[in-house]
């Protein structure tokens, strides 16, 4: 009996340490699994983390975009939007871009959202508002349990000239990173945020918004209640736990937290409590079957086994975690080479679009160093101008005109890169850092050499029509008078005898008869008369002219030389006007050269145009007054009058012609006429 009950007391002790051991052994199991369960949490959570934070740099990358080069064209738009969503994966996202007005730009996908039920998305005043408060460089995220909104500012120098708004359907991104998870055969992946809503459920999509502080009969469909939940969103509970569902069956779950501007989701793995036990729960019996039948026997066995199958189970534990690190590590790392190849893709982006631009580009340091330039740059000035200092080139400049704007300053200036012939607008604005200190410049030069010229044109040509209108005012204000004076004059000068009146009379004819050829020219200026086209030989329109100019006093002391071209062909044109700027350019010579000189008159044949060159070796024109010897009344001499080279200039343009002058101070001037041929 002794033995017996000694017997019984050891078979019962043994299977009571039969079933303390697979208890325990099972909630071993269990645990494990739960912690298996929460790297799985932690792991899609920081997925999801991820692919927000890198929404919302692709949103900052593209404002800054649009902020830097002033985007205003949709199909640019399209582009940043295709490339935005292309390289986000499959999530269902929405975007749009408004300015400052709050009048929408571009929108892609944001329509489809707004037509589907409880999605909420802010006007766009509201976005407006939201990203004046957000300016300059902070973004606000609103959500409700159905959508995410994230609204960047786009600002420059610190204004707001527009927002951008990305709305993302938590049902789409949660399918995206939970809805592929199964944690063994019947387990799955659910979420929530910090107020107790349900964001995501695989398996009950009907409660996705529902409260689980809110609660009705139609929420026990899978909880008889949520005390587990409610310690987690409330900090109380650890990171995994179980609870019982309305079948009776426990469940075991683990979580992780992700923040989502100022809300709070958790991501949550759950499994049915008997999936983890199952292998445990059926050998269970037959385990303490053998045990009862083999004690004696299996007892060192079993003890062995024991031992074993801990070491093994650690062993299998070990090597999971291993594969387990590895798998993250290769993740890790195939992550970053993703973002190194985007990174490098946006840069090569940036340079195209910089390299692209027609204005040139250079980045100048405090020191005023040329750190960077553009291509456009490069051909401006001709060479690579990176590493010298801005003031070689910027020292030398005349400034045309100035005008500043914020903080850009902005000038016109010539003689800029040694190019004497261009002018040059240059826009320079600060570079400033994250505490608003400069900590450089950038410039934008562009060449307006055609439209200062059109400008300048413009104004000579309203100056002309001005003194047209001047001069025939003056012409028949003071013409009539001076006749009735001149007339008298002369009846004076017949019938005067005293010698003294007599002189006076004769200085106030002279004086008359100036003033009379002033008054013929002034309406010569104002009216050309019509032109008479005929036949006309260029090198005798020459000759004619010098003809008549050889006993004027001025031309005596003045050697003409002649380098006449024989081919040159016959023409259709007034003779008699080109005859007469002929007499004008000669004139003009001989006056720039009162104490003698040389004047060698050239004509050749250049394609369809004929060349006459009129090179003397006068005293020369200033270069600051070479751009108004052609502006009416402007003369250097005490007897010009200002309207001769005007003149010439008009009758050229009648002819379809062109006057030109090219002069140095003390190294004489040259005149060119060029006449078209047909």
């Amino acid at each position: 009996m002794i033995i017996i009950a000694i017997l019984v007391i050891i078979i019962s002790a043994v299977l009571l340490l039969s079933y303390s051991f697979q208890h325990t052994l099972q909630m071993e199991m269990a645990e494990q699994f739960n912690k298996q369960q929460l790297l799985l949490a932690r792991a899609e959570a920081s997925n999801i983390q991820a692919y927000i934070s890198r929404v919302k740099e692709e949103m900052f990358s593209i404002a800054h975009l649009v902020s830097l080069f002033r985007v205003n064209n949709e199909s640019i738009y399209k582009f940043l939007t295709n490339f935005f969503l292309r390289n986000l994966g499959k999530v269902k996202l929405g975007i749009k871009y408004l300015d400052s007005d709050g009048k929408t730009i571009f929108a892609e996908g944001i329509v489809a959202f707004k037509r589907r039920a409880n999605k909420y998305i802010p006007t766009n005043s509201e976005i407006i508002d939201i990203a004046n408060r957000s300016c300059p460089s902070d973004l606000k995220i609103s959500q409700n349990s159905q959508r995410i909104n994230i609204i960047v500012p786009v600002c420059r120098f610190d204004s707001l000239i527009g927002a951008i708004i990305t709305s993302i359907d938590i049902q789409d991104l949660a399918r995206e990173f939970l809805g592929p998870i199964k944690s063994g055969s019947k387990g799955y992946a659910w979420m929530m945020d910090g107020q107790g809503n349900l964001l995501y459920h695989p398996s009950q999509p009907d409660m996705v918004g529902r409260n689980l502080y809110k609660t009705d009969e139609s929420c026990f469909k899978c909880h008889k209640s949520f005390d587990v939940e409610k310690k987690i969103i409330e900090g109380k509970g650890s990171n995994y736990g179980k609870y019982v569902a309305p079948t009776g069956e426990d469940k075991v779950l683990a979580f992780s937290t992700i923040t989502v501007g100022d809300a709070q989701w958790i991501v949550t793995v759950s499994a049915p409590f008997s999936e983890v036990t199952m292998a445990m729960q059926s050998s269970r019996k037959y385990h303490l079957f053998l045990t009862v039948l083999i004690f004696l026997a299996v007892t060192a066995v079993s003890a062995v086994l024991i031992v074993m199958n801990r070491k093994r189970v650690r062993a299998e534990e070990l090597e999971k975690h291993r594969e387990e690190l590895e798998r993250h590590a290769d993740e890790l790392e195939q992550k970053v080479v993703v973002r190194t190849q985007e990174l490098s893709a946006e840069k090569e982006k940036l340079h195209t679009v910089v390299t692209a631009i027609g204005s040139g580009i250079m980045l100048i340091d405090n020191q005023r160093n040329i750190l960077w330039i553009n291509k456009t740059m490069k051909n401006i000035v001709g060479k690579d101008i990176t590493g010298m200092q801005c003031d070689d080139f910027f020292s030398d400049c005349k400034i045309i005109g100035s005008y500043k704007s914020d903080n850009m300053q902005s000038d016109v200036l010539s003689n800029l890169f040694g190019q004497s012939d261009k002018y040059f607008q240059v826009t320079t604005a600060p570079v400033k850092g994250q505490d608003e200190d400069v900590q450089g410049f950038i410039r934008l030069v562009d060449d307006v050499t055609e439209m200062k010229n059109m400008e300048d044109q413009m104004m000579h040509s309203e100056k002309l029509a001005l003194l047209g209108r001047l001069t025939t005012g003056i012409v028949n204000e003071i013409g009539n008078p001076l006749t009735s004076v001149f007339s008298f004059v002369q009846m004076l000068k017949e019938k005067e005898k005293d010698e003294f009146k007599k002189e006076s009379l004769e200085t106030i004819d002279l004086y008359t008869n100036k003033i009379s050829d002033i008054l013929t020219l002034l309406s010569g200026f104002s009216k050309l008369p019509g032109e008479e086209l005929k036949p006309c030989k260029v090198n005798s329109l020459i000759e004619e002219a010098l003809s008549l100019l050889q006993y004027d006093k001025r031309v005596n002391d003045i050697t003409i030389m002649r380098d006449l071209r024989s081919d040159i062909p016959i023409i259709t044109s007034d003779g008699n006007l080109i005859s007469q700027v002929i007499v004008n350019l000669v004139l003009n010579a001989a006056d720039a050269m009162p104490d003698g000189g040389s004047l060698t008159i050239r004509s050749r044949l250049e394609g369809q145009d004929i060349i006459l060159a009129f090179e003397d070796t006068g005293e020369g024109i200033p270069k600051e007054n070479l751009s108004r010897i052609f502006d009416p009344l402007y003369t250097t001499r005490e007897k010009g009058t200002g309207l001769g080279l005007v003149v010439s200039q008009n009758i050229m343009e009648k002819l379809n012609g062109l006057l030109t002058v090219e002069s140095e101070l003390n190294k004489g001037s040259k005149f060119v006429i060029t006449l078209p041929v047909n």
